[in-house]
């Protein structure tokens, strides 16, 4: 981000990796507004938000399965196919809980605001459902 401040003392934010915005830092250096880059508090871009928060929700299905005692989600989903009902019914139950988080997490993560914090962002992920018992 480079950051700008007008003639009017108002700060002005601009993501140089955006191609569209090239044509606002080129029109602040022109009006000769005072690039306060270095100075300014840093506020992430989106896309910073985004690579920042992706590994979070991964974090969480893999809580969750451990939660469940199982050491992560890879280890829970592989029990599909077992011969232990109970087993078959938990991995169904987190295999479905998974989809579940990332068709919330896509969406959320094309929303994020820049500097939201993981619990901000988890904040209204799909919560783990009760553990079947068979």
């Amino acid at each position: 981000m480079r950051y700008f401040k007008d003639a009017d003392g108002k700060v002005h934010g601009y993501d140089g990796t955006i191609p569209a915005f090239a044509p606002y830092i080129a029109k602040a250096i022109e009006n000769k507004w005072t690039e306060i880059t270095g100075s300014y508090p840093l506020i992430e871009t989106v896309l910073q938000a985004q690579a920042r928060l992706t590994p979070s929700v991964t974090s969480a299905i893999n809580a969750g399965a451990q939660d469940w005692g199982y050491d992560d989600i890879i280890s829970a989903v592989s029990y599909l196919t077992s011969t232990m009902p109970q087993y078959v019914a938990e991995a169904k139950a987190l295999n479905i809980w998974r989809d579940q988080v990332w068709a919330w997490a896509i969406p959320a993560l094309a929303h994020v605001t820049p500097n939201e914090t993981v619990g901000q962002f988890l904040a209204t992920m799909p919560a783990l459902p009760t553990r079947p018992i068979i």
